[in-house]
């Protein structure tokens, strides 16, 4: 399971590096569905992570945060190809504009914030469990880089929190969605994973 849970994951952060270099060709293009569908393809070939940390670490806490890895994975790629039909329709059967900006813009917003800035809580719940796994395992590096990653999870909830609420607190908004923060996170968050994964994979040595 191991070893082919590397390979699909080296193929999405293949994938992701791809989206990163074309997205500026792909944007002028006006492909954002293909963009979304290469997203949640990606996401979908890191499905088996949480699972083969789990044996690997082989740590009774990191039981609890692999469920909230594998809510957070799947959840994304039901964002990603909602988006993306979304995304089609609109592209393809609006050319009257009989669906406006404004409804547009609506249905987007359901199907990104705050449902993306959960799951990305999720993912920081995943990471906190994981630093401790690779802490109890003697991974000390890690296990601080990952705890790192679960601090970030309140910097979602900020913006989670700035969203939905009708009486706007001073605080919340000076919290931005940055989505190159977002983006590089996610793509080192993986790399380090995948690499720990493959390093410690005795199938290579």
């Amino acid at each position: 399971m191991i070893f082919f849970t590397i390979v699909f994951g080296w193929i999405g952060v293949f994938l992701f590096i791809c989206l990163a270099v074309s997205f500026q060709k792909m944007s002028q293009k006006n492909e954002f569905a293909l963009l979304h569908f290469i997203m949640a393809l990606m996401y979908a070939l890191w499905l088996p992570l949480p699972i083969a940390l789990n044996d690997s670490l082989n740590s009774d806490y990191l039981q609890i945060g692999t469920i909230y890895g594998l809510a957070y994975l799947l959840m994304l790629v039901m964002a990603m190809i909602l988006q993306t039909g979304h995304i089609t329709y609109l592209v393809k059967n609006n050319d009257d504009y009989s669906i406006t900006d404004k409804q547009g813009d609506y249905m987007m917003a359901t199907l990104s914030n705050p449902f993306e800035g959960l799951v990305n809580v999720f993912k920081s719940i995943w990471a906190l469990f994981l630093a401790i796994a690779f802490w109890n395992s003697g991974e000390m590096v890690i296990a601080i880089v990952m705890m790192l990653f679960s601090m970030l999870g309140f910097y979602y909830l900020l913006i989670i929190l700035d969203t939905i609420l009708v009486t706007r607190v001073k605080l919340f908004s000076k919290v931005k969605p940055n989505p190159y923060v977002t983006n590089l996170e996610t793509i080192l968050f993986f790399i380090i994973l995948m690499s720990y994964l493959t390093f410690t994979y005795r199938g290579f040595s």
